[in-house]
């Protein structure tokens, strides 16, 4: 008799509607005394499968709930989203039944093998609607079955068996075996970004505009704007999504030689956020002269994208800017929202330059790639 498991779908907290999954022989709730009581007078086993029944939970002070059978061994039950109503349904099938209380990602993991129950987790952190729809897929098998046409029979395999399972003499199926992880590989970077957002430093002198800047990228005021230079100390950190791509937009403290205390910690923060970022914006404001401060951060950060910030200002230096500035420049105002659009396209353009097509597997965790990485030095030792 497989034993049941109770696990809850929905977040922790108050809500209008919580959702238990229980899996297992579900036979065993109408042996004990019925916890469920169908306005239709069936049996939970009665009941039509993947139809949903209204009825009571619990006897006395009862619950009113909604349950649907989705097989002879799944079962949702949907309830008040009260953190009270959830914990007496999960006790009843405790002391009633000996169910389990586990984790959605247990109850998961036990009825899938890892590769699945590993998608299914990064799915429940996707942020957005796009990077959702892509885990979906991974999580039904498609990219379980592309490391098992590597030989990977079970998650628990590792690179000595790929390497072992290829004779040494068969030099053109090791090679066909590392073109498919090269394959998987050159999507790792994007695939750990499904779940954790693309990270974007914004970076300048200080009173360039970079708070005004992320506010007008936003659509609402989350950074503090005044023009005193030095303002910004700490790093501010905001969500966003581009074309259904999370992005997290980071506003760091103006970089400029300085003694005060406070803005030399934030200064060193900033170039820590620099260093580690995905993509990195250089604002230059055109309505000022150039300084060597500009200089310094172009020459090291050749990469960023450069923006010629508060374009809708008298440019009084047009000469000196020309020669500094590289071709490519996306000319913007925060006040005036003159090239947001532009530079939205770019930044996509330049952190996802290419999208998958359906049906590309793709690894979502570290363990993954890392499996990945082994396989592949073991073949080319």
């Amino acid at each position: 008799m497989n034993r049941l498991t109770a696990a809850v779908l929905t977040p922790t907290g108050r809500g209008a509607v919580a959702t238990i999954r229980v899996a297992g022989d579900l036979a065993q709730l109408d042996l004990v005394a019925p916890l469920f009581l169908a306005a239709n007078g069936r049996s939970l086993m009665a009941q039509v499968p993947r139809r949903i029944a209204f009825g009571q939970w619990g006897r006395g002070a009862t619950e009113d709930i909604v349950v649907s059978r989705l097989a002879d061994d799944t079962l949702e039950i949907h309830c008040h989203g009260g953190d009270a109503a959830v914990r007496r349904i999960l006790d009843d099938l405790q002391q009633q039944t000996g169910c389990t209380v586990v984790s959605w990602q247990q109850q998961c993991s036990s009825g899938v093998g890892q590769f699945d129950a590993e998608c299914l987790d990064a799915l429940s952190r996707a942020t957005t609607e796009r990077t959702a729809e892509i885990l979906l897929e991974q999580s039904t098998g498609l990219l379980r079955r592309a490391f098992e046409r590597m030989v990977f029979s079970t998650p628990a395999a590792g690179s000595a068996r790929v390497a072992a399972a290829m004779p040494a003499q068969d030099a053109t199926s090791r090679q066909e075996l590392l073109v498919q992880i090269d394959d998987l590989l050159s999507w790792a970077d994007f695939g750990l970004h499904l779940t954790q957002p693309w990270n974007v430093v914004l970076t300048g002198r200080p009173n360039v505009g970079k708070s005004s800047l992320i506010n007008r990228l936003l659509g609402y005021e989350r950074a503090i704007v005044f023009d005193q230079p030095g303002t910004t100390r700490d790093a501010v950190t905001a969500d966003t999504a581009l074309e259904g791509w999370p992005i997290r937009l980071v506003d760091t403290a103006g970089l400029r030689d300085t003694t005060e205390e406070l803005e030399v910690a934030g200064i060193a923060l900033a170039r820590q956020r620099l260093t580690t970022a995905d993509l990195r914006i250089v604002l230059i404001d055109v309505s000022e002269a150039p300084s060597t401060e500009e200089e310094r951060l172009l020459a090291e950060w050749p990469d960023s994208i450069v923006v010629a910030h508060k374009v809708d200002l008298p440019e009084r230096w047009p000469d000196q800017w020309s020669e500094q500035l590289p071709h490519r420049v996306v000319r913007v105002s925060s006040a005036t929202g003159e090239g947001i659009h532009e530079l939205q396209r770019v930044l996509v353009e330049r952190l996802i330059p290419r999208v998958p097509p359906l049906g590309t597997a793709i690894p979502v965790n570290a363990r993954q790639i890392a499996l990945l990485l082994a396989t592949r030095t073991a073949l080319l030792g």
